[in-house]
Formats: structure tokens, C-alpha cells, sequence
């Protein structure tokens, strides 16, 4: 067999090697080796051996042939169009329809636009979105807020005008903790983030109430910017709802045409600037 006679070379090169300079104790390890060969290979040790370790080898071959890595494939396009074009590259025609559909899905409309293609006629509010009051008269006679922007700027350099008596500020943000002491001096401020002192804040929809004092303060004093002051006039409502409910509902119902949105055909309000 190939293995014997691979051991019977070995045997042969080890004896054959020259034993000059070697001293006893390397001589008596070769011998040792000799020996411990010699009975390895009358029990069959050694060919059993090497036939293992061969067939290790084949199949480590067959794993590594089997996990070689492929050619790097294209990748996955994120876009819903691009994948529509690859997918099917031969209808040019159903390819363009699709885009056109989409483009025509995220086109933005100018509100009166919009309204006509749902074949209505909206008498909506003209605003320019500009606020142009200042806070609720009433407010200010209660909490002791200058009746002018102007006055509001010499009162807040008054001493202890801008001490805050409103509820404790543990857990809240550094800006709102910073809005909260600026009810004087910069009422705009505070009313975004707060309602009136010692006034809790009402959550959830608009009442019939609301909606009617949202739209008259927006008749008498324009609507679109300064929240904090148009809020002012809602009692329990802060500026950022006042925000949101113009953008969420007045605009998209076409209660108020503001130039600076535009309406999705979906009828989804959109800030344009």
C-alpha cells in the first residue's frame, strides 16, 4: 500500500541519516522512534491514520468549493419607479403611465385648485398668514401684561417682572422652562407653550366653541404666524395647537385660503412658504 511504503521510506531515510555528532541521548530518541513506528505499523495505525486525514481533505475541499462567493449581483433599488422600469423595460408606454400616475398623486394644488377639482365652491377666508393683535385685552388686564409689544419691552426690564407663580416646573424641557418666564416680556413665547397662569390646559378635539373663537380672532386679526398671541384669545388652547389645528383642519376644509400652503390631492395641507 501507498502509506507503507511511504512509512518504509522514512524508516529508510532515518537510518540511512548520519548518526556522527549526535549525542546518546539522540541517538537513543531515534531508536525509540524507530520502534514506536515499527509497532504503529503492524497494528495498522498509521494507515488508518493518513486515510482519515485524506478524507478530511476531500471534504473540506467540497465545502470550500461550495461557499465560494458569487459574482456581486445589482442592488435591490429603493425607488418604487426605478423597480417599475427594470422590471419591465419593454412597455415604455405602461412604464410612463405609472410615473405620470405618481407625479400626479404628490402634485401640490393651490387651494382654490384643489376645491374646484372636488367640484366645490369653498368661500374660505383671504389671510396673508400673518397675526398683526397682540395678546387678548382681557388676558392682559388679568395677568398684568403691558397692552402693547412696545410697552411689554420697557415693563420687562422692570424689576421681578418676569418672576413666574405658575405651577412647578419639575420634569419640564429647558425651553419651556424658558418660555414659562416670559409672560411679560415676550408674551408670543409663553402663550406657544402655555396657557394663562393657574389655567389648565384642554387636550383632545376642538369644540364648536373653539372653532368659532379660532375663526373670528383669525377674521379681526389675521392667523398664520405669532401663535402664542392668537392663542391668547382661545382660552385653555396653547399656540402649537393652534398650529396644528390650522394646518390639520381650517386650511384643508377651505375655512382659510393661506398663500403660503398647498393642498395635496389627497387634501393634505403643505407649507410652502
Amino acid at each position: 500500500m501507498a502509506a507503507n511504503r511511504t512509512l518504509s521510506r522514512k524508516r529508510a531515510k532515518l537510518a540511512d541519516a548520519p548518526s556522527e555528532g549526535l549525542s546518546e541521548y539522540e541517538l537513543k530518541r531515534e531508536r525509540n522512534i524507530q520502534r514506536n513506528n515499527a509497532v504503529l505499523e503492524a497494528m495498522g495505525i498509521v494507515v488508518c491514520a493518513e486515510q482519515l486525514m485524506a478524507s478530511h481533505l476531500r471534504k473540506a475541499q467540497k465545502v470550500s468549493a461550495a461557499t465560494k462567493p458569487s459574482l456581486p449581483c445589482e442592488p435591490s433599488r429603493s425607488s418604487h419607479r426605478l423597480a417599475f422600469r427594470a422590471a419591465a423595460p419593454q412597455h415604455q408606454e405602461v412604464g410612463a403611465d405609472a410615473e405620470r400616475d405618481l407625479s400626479r398623486a404628490e402634485e401640490l394644488l393651490e387651494a382654490r385648485e384643489y376645491f374646484a377639482s372636488k367640484g366645490q365652491d369653498v368661500p374660505g377666508l383671504e389671510v396673508d398668514g400673518h397675526f398683526t393683535g397682540w395678546v387678548d385685552p382681557k388676558v392682559c388686564e388679568q395677568y398684568g401684561i403691558a397692552p402693547s409689544e412696545e410697552e411689554a419691552a420697557l415693563q420687562s426690564r422692570k424689576k421681578g417682572a418676569n418672576v413666574y407663580n405658575g405651577p412647578t416646573m419639575a420634569g419640564w424641557s429647558s425651553i419651556r422652562i424658558k418660555s414659562a418666564k416670559e409672560l411679560r416680556k415676550n408674551p408670543n413665547a409663553f402663550f406657544y407653550r402655555h396657557v394663562a397662569p393657574h389655567e389648565e390646559q384642554a387636550m383632545g378635539d376642538w369644540t364648536e366653541e373653539e372653532h368659532e373663537l379660532f375663526m373670528r380672532t383669525a377674521q379681526e386679526h389675521g392667523v398664520g404666524d405669532k401663535w402664542g398671541l392668537f392663542a391668547s384669545h382661545i382660552p385653555r388652547r396653547v399656540g402649537y395647537q393652534c398650529s396644528a389645528y390650522y394646518r390639520e383642519v381650517v386650511i384643508p376644509r377651505g375655512l382659510i385660503f393661506d398663500p403660503r400652503f398647498r393642498l395635496t390631492r389627497g387634501g393634505k395641507a403643505v407649507f410652502v412658504g
